[in-house]
């Protein structure tokens, strides 16, 4: 059941990310890039290295792997996935983000999914401590 856990909470913060990436990148217009991928992934390493929490490789291979995955997703997706979060539904459940959700593991590869999983957890806990505080 842990294991079922993590992958939700994973694939939850795919979700967000890719949202919130996508909202950041907005703002620095890498639409007007001669390479729109590659600015792509430039804010991406830039909104991700600000956490700290990965080594400049790690970085690398997740916002590459990311974007990738990201760019693949339809506009019909993307409104599949806004709908359920208005629903209140967790959109990693939805078929497509489960298939997602494994091409960005096998590109991610195994240890650096786990780490990600591990932050994940991490941040959950102090996110219910921070709200059991107050």
């Amino acid at each position: 059941m842990k294991l079922f856990n993590t992958k939700i909470i994973f694939s939850t913060l795919f979700v967000a990310s890719a949202l919130a990436a996508t909202a950041s990148q907005a703002a620095e217009n890498p639409a007007k890039s001669t390479n729109v991928k590659a600015a792509l992934i430039e804010n991406c390493k830039e909104q991700t290295s600000k956490g700290g929490k990965l080594s400049a490789t790690e970085v690398n291979k997740f916002c590459g792997c990311q974007i990738d995955v990201q760019g693949k997703m339809t506009e019909a997706q993307k409104w599949e996935i806004q709908s359920a979060i208005n629903s209140k539904k967790n959109p990693s459940s939805l078929p497509f983000m489960q298939k997602q959700y494994k091409e960005l593991q096998t590109c991610l590869g195994a240890p650096l999914v786990s780490k990600l999983e591990k932050l994940t957890e991490e941040a959950m806990k102090a996110a219910q401590q921070k709200a059991a505080k107050k």
